[in-house]
């Protein structure tokens, strides 16, 4: 019977991987990476030297370039600054305040310096700067449009002759008048302003004074009104007592000034037909509102016309 051959002992202890053996892989592999991953780092330097060198090249190229053909170039001097103001400056206020002067290259001017240097001005409220190139600098100004006087609290007198007065747009912006224009010294007058936080470069703080506002303007958009308003008295708060250009005095509620105004109208268009010169008329009162009228002098009387007499309903 034949017998097996002897079956032979594997030695596993023989096959294994020595630590040394691993030891030198791990370190094999780490010096790759190493080398691979400074590759990479050294790839990476070497592109963004490239790029800022280009960068570089264009920027001072073209800066270059810009000097060159505009800065530097005797085409684009400033030769003509034109102003159109609207009155609220004058030629030399304008290039004072905006530091302009002609000679100047016209790609050095800061125009958005200039827009904030002259609107600084309380009554310019839009400037508009353009380039007309080649040597060309155009500005126009609009100037806000004061529609009345607001008088300093406690004064009575005119308003355009007080250093104190502010002038009101129709937004409720107050200023300073840095030049009074003829047409100023016919603004209505606003008296009696309660607040102490009158300032120039502000909106109207109080309600009286908002209210007065509200009703200048409701007058000046009605071209058919026979109201011409002098002067406005808000000193009593819950009314305001108008003085038109007849002398007349209307008191108005601070509620409903549209129907107040509509039944005035009614009624200076009774005087003109009826030949009567309104004195007096309380429109707060709704029904039969107190009025009278200016009564002609006697003949020989020098006092000449005397207000008052009969008071009537209407």
């Amino acid at each position: 019977m034949p017998t097996r051959p002897p079956v032979r002992k594997i030695n596993r202890r023989a096959c294994r991987p020595s630590s040394r053996d691993h030891l030198l892989d791990v370190r094999i592999r780490t010096s790759t990476a190493r080398h691979r991953r400074n590759e990479k780092v050294g790839g990476w330097i070497w592109t963004l030297l490239v790029v800022v060198g280009l960068g570089a090249g264009i920027f001072f190229g073209a800066r270059a370039a810009l000097d060159r053909f505009f800065f530097e170039n005797a085409e684009y001097t400033l030769r003509r600054i034109t102003l159109d103001l609207d009155r609220a400056l004058t030629r030399e206020e304008a290039l004072d305040a905006s530091g302009l002067h002609e000679g100047g290259n016209i790609f050095s001017v800061d125009l958005a310096k200039v827009k904030t240097a002259l609107l600084k001005f309380p009554q310019v409220e839009f400037v508009r700067v353009e380039r007309e190139l080649p040597d060309h600098l155009s500005i126009k100004l609009t100037a806000r449009k004061p529609v009345a006087w607001v008088a300093p609290p406690g004064e009575t007198g005119d308003p355009s002759a007080s250093e104190k007065s502010l002038l009101v747009d129709a937004s409720g912006f107050l200023m300073h008048p840095l030049h009074v224009l003829p047409e100023y010294f016919h603004l209505p007058s606003i008296y009696g302003a309660q607040s102490d936080n009158i300032s120039a470069g502000d909106l109207l703080p109080g309600e009286d004074l908002r209210l007065a506002l509200a009703l200048i303007d409701k007058v000046s958009r009605t071209p058919e009104s026979l109201l011409r308003i002098r002067t406005l008295d808000i000193s009593r708060g819950y009314c305001i007592e108008v003085v038109s250009d007849r002398n007349a005095h209307i008191i108005f509620d601070a509620e409903d000034l549209e129907g107040q105004l509509n039944r005035l109208q009614q009624l200076l268009a009774h005087c003109e037909e009826s030949s009567r010169t309104l004195n007096t008329v309380n429109l707060m009162v709704k029904r039969n509102a107190p009025v009278t009228f200016v009564v002609a002098a006697a003949p020989g009387n020098d006092a000449g016309n005397n207000a008052g007499g009969r008071k009537e309903g209407y």
